[in-house]
């Protein structure tokens, strides 16, 4: 019997799967088994995961199986690993499918979890609510909030914020580099043949057929009607 081969991948990802494989990531990062993580998920649960369960939690990444997450079990996460709900909304490394139900690629959830410039200001606001004066500044956000001291552990959005949009450059720096090399190749390749040549070579349309030797910054000047003559020239 001929195996059947694997159904192609979907060309789009929702936000469960992202907290699937960021659960997963969340593990291998504090070194954790499936069973070490069944055991510090039990107090907040209430019952205990088998290992078949967590498995089938991470699978929901990439596997047929779907998994929806809802935002209490996104603070027992973040709790249960000791990261910032943030960790588990951030986009897979390299994947550049369109989230599911919008037009938007999934690398650009960050901007949506961090928010861009022209959103910034209602954010300062409600942190204002919270006793943050000036959120341009390092605050004592943790003291105001929960009273654990600041001398402790000082916290500020915007801070957080630019650490995180540097970590994210740092992340995919060097893909947008390689296109930029890329583009500047085409860039190179099109002052050398021309618009009329590099049609040709992409359509195999004959009549923008590039003449070796021609010069292709001719191709665009236009067509005045005027015959030129040389001086002298009376006839």
């Amino acid at each position: 019997m001929t195996a059947q081969p694997n159904p192609p991948p979907p060309s789009d990802i929702d936000l469960n799967q992202v907290v699937a494989y960021n659960i997963r990531e969340a593990r291998q990062l504090r070194g954790w088994t499936q069973e070490e993580l069944a055991d510090r998920l039990e107090p907040y649960l209430g019952q205990r995961l088998t290992q078949a369960g967590v498995s089938s939690i991470e699978r929901a990444w990439d596997g047929e199986r779907r998994r929806e997450f809802d935002a209490h079990e996104l603070l027992i996460f973040a709790m249960v690993f000791d990261l910032p709900i943030l960790w588990f909304l951030l986009p897979p490394p390299g994947d550049h499918r369109v989230m599911r139900s919008t037009t938007r690629p999934v690398d650009e959830l960050y901007a949506w979890l961090l928010g861009e410039p022209q959103q910034l200001e209602p954010l300062y606001q409600r942190l204002r609510q919270l006793g943050i004066t000036d959120p341009t500044t390092a605050e004592e956000t943790v003291e105001k909030i929960t009273g654990i001291p600041a001398a402790a552990k000082q916290w500020s959005y915007r801070e957080r914020r630019k650490e995180l949009l540097l970590a994210i450059l740092d992340q995919h720096g060097d893909g947008f580099d390689k296109n930029i090399d890329e583009l500047g190749r085409i860039v190179d390749h099109l002052r050398q043949v021309g618009i009329r040549g590099f049609i040709a070579e992409h359509t195999g349309d004959e009549d923008f057929t590039y003449i070796k030797g021609h010069n292709p910054t001719l191709e665009t000047q236009p067509d005045t009607g005027v015959n030129e003559t040389t001086p002298g020239d009376t006839t």
